[in-house]
């Protein structure tokens, strides 16, 4: 079967039909007339990847489903379907395209190390959890740089009373009076920043009428920083052999937990107790020699959260102010 780039959305697999083609013929896939190679160059990598799934039949999610939602492997369901049915039918790999699917036991387990630290640290043992003995802290480290003069802001809607606020009362508050947070205890302050102005008016939950102040931070060094956004390309990781695939996938389910975790805001109900499990994450970084993490913010899906742990690496330079003028308000069914 001839395959091309265009069957796919993996940058990564893209890449290595255009550079391993030495042909350009009809596609017995999408039926595009481009560079093409054939699907066997493909079976040491499918082979492996969905042999991290096994047959369920009490699951809801179909191998196509499995490898698109999860990966965004494939440029179509259509294409999906033919690549995989012919993979399957000449025995290639153990499963067809609309076999109910499920990760094997050992990535399943992967899963529930999030959840049972996050029960240790806040039920059983605060202080003393081991984290190392979870077997993933390798994964937790300094995988990016904030450069020196990055650009970033910070929120903070004006008291009443007080006209407006300087660049000086738009850092941290002191320990003595910082409040526990989603990365930091309580009595150490972190800084928290956007990358854009927008998402720290979600990230205050600033509301009609409220009079906010914006300061632009600008950071004072090169921070090595754990971003938690960092995607994990199975292809890549397949050919790149520093990690195997199984630990790959491993590792972005347990990131993408935390990830959740940290951009989740605390309700009204919920108790600073929420917060422990990604306190303890935090300190871990800093002991793996991080300046700070990074994470998508889940209040504004188009912004990024930066919290530096030391809050004198950013410097606000200027604050403008701004008013609420418009909220909007949408709910989903129960």
């Amino acid at each position: 079967m001839k395959i091309c780039s265009n069957c796919f959305n993996d940058e990564e697999i893209k890449n290595f039909i255009i550079s391993s083609s030495s042909d350009i013929a009809h596609c017995d896939c999408c039926e595009n007339d481009d560079c093409v190679i054939d699907l066997s160059e493909l079976y040491d990598f499918f082979i492996e990847f969905t042999g991290l799934y096994c047959k369920d039949d009490a699951s809801s999610t179909d191998l196509i489903e499995a490898l698109n939602s999860q990966w965004n492997i494939f440029s179509s369901e259509e294409c999906s379907e033919q690549i995989l049915d012919n993979l399957y039918k000449s025995g290639i790999i153990k499963h067809g395209a609309r076999d109910k699917v499920r990760y094997i036991d050992d990535i399943l387990e992967c899963t529930k190390v999030w959840d049972k630290l996050k029960k240790d640290v806040t039920t059983k043992s605060r202080f003393f959890t081991d984290i190392t003995s979870f077997e993933w802290g390798s994964f937790i480290q300094p995988n990016d740089i904030l450069r020196k003069h990055t650009i970033l802001y910070r929120a903070r809607i004006v008291p009443d009373g007080t006209d407006k606020l300087t660049p000086g009362q738009m850092g941290c508050a002191p320990a003595q009076k910082t409040p526990s947070g989603r990365a930091n205890p309580l009595g150490i302050p972190y800084l928290y920043l956007c990358d854009n102005k927008r998402t720290t008016l979600y990230e205050t939950r600033s509301v009609y009428l409220d009079r906010v102040c914006i300061g632009t931070f600008r950071t004072c060094r090169d921070l090595d920083i754990v971003n938690f956004n960092s995607v994990i390309n199975p292809f890549y990781a397949f050919t790149d052999g520093s990690d195997t695939l199984r630990d790959s996938i491993k590792k972005r389910i347990i990131i993408d937990s935390i990830c959740k975790d940290l951009s989740k805001p605390l309700r009204r109900f919920d108790t600073e107790l929420e917060y422990v499990p990604t306190q303890l994450i935090c300190e871990y970084c800093k002991l793996n020699q991080a300046d700070g993490i990074m994470f998508a913010s889940s209040l504004h899906p188009d912004g990024q959260n930066i919290v530096l742990f030391d809050p004198k690496d950013a410097k606000c330079t200027k604050v403008d102010h701004v008013e609420i003028n418009k909220v909007t308000i949408s709910s989903t069914r129960l």
